[in-house]
């Protein structure tokens, strides 16, 4: 008879992606985990087999939960100005609020992705998501006359998205939230 799991798994989880985007995978160990997610290591073990597949899980759950707070953010009809400054707004709180630590996804890509095969192809797909959400909500705004005809969508989408990843590495390296506040503002006037 299989025994009952000792733990939340989502709360485990999300303590779990919050250790990693904090001090990174190489620099977490197993021990670390079981001592800071209060887990034994047999129950980890039993759940996620390693310390990578636990990585992977955690980095799944927050590339997830990032595509839905993009998707919901430039679902909004107000214009586009406004609402990718409040996109990045967001982003900014959320990654140089204090003690924040960055953005797992570009942690991940800088010091997993070149090695990981299976790292690089997640981050590449999630690439490829936030750059469709970005390109939909472009083509609307340049169909309803807030973005000239003149632009292009998809330039605009993989610009955008490269904003977002140099905020990543910005918030993590330099902890600087109101130069990349101009940053945003700055990269806001190609829309206008």
């Amino acid at each position: 008879m299989p025994r009952a799991k000792e733990f939340d798994e989502t709360e485990v989880l999300e303590k779990a992606l919050e250790l990693f985007r904090a001090r990174g995978f190489k620099h977490t160990s197993f021990d670390d985990l079981t001592r800071e997610l209060g887990v034994s290591r047999q129950s980890l073990y039993d759940t996620y087999g390693d310390k990578n597949t636990l990585y992977h899980a955690a980095l799944k759950r927050y590339l997830d939960r990032g595509l839905g707070y993009f998707s919901r953010t430039l679902d909004d009809e107000a214009p586009i100005k406004e609402v990718v400054g409040r996109l990045f707004e967001g982003i900014l709180e959320n990654q140089c609020s204090k003690n924040a630590t960055g953005c797992l996804m570009v942690n991940t890509m800088v010091e997993l992705s070149p090695h990981d095969q299976e790292i690089r192809a997640l981050l590449q797909g999630h690439a490829r998501a936030i750059e469709g959400l970005f390109l939909a909500r472009f083509s609307a705004a340049q169909r309803k006359g807030q973005i000239s005809r003149s632009k292009d969508p998809l330039a605009l989408a993989q610009y955008f998205h490269n904003i977002l990843l140099g905020i990543g590495v910005g918030s993590r390296a330099l902890g600087n939230p109101d130069a990349l506040r101009a940053t945003v503002a700055v990269a806001l006037t190609v829309l206008d």
